[in-house]
């Protein structure tokens, strides 16, 4: 993976900012669970919240990887 898409998205996923949207994404799901959508939907939406999360490790293991030269 590009190196500045790498840590781009570290910076992005280590942010405050990152941090509120979760939260924000994560109580419109818990609303969303109440309504008549599609479990299929919700869990789509919290696979997308997870597999953003892994940004952080993906560059922390990369990272590790170089030896620390990320």
């Amino acid at each position: 993976m590009d190196k500045d898409i790498l840590v781009g998205k570290f910076d992005l996923v280590d942010s405050p900012t990152y941090k509120q949207i979760k939260e924000f994404q994560l109580e419109n799901i818990l609303k969303l669970a109440n309504s008549d959508i599609e479990p299929l939907v919700l869990k789509g939406m919290l696979k997308v919240i997870a597999d953003t999360d892994k940004w952080k490790a993906e560059f922390l293991n990369e990272k590790k990887r170089l030896g620390g030269k990320t």
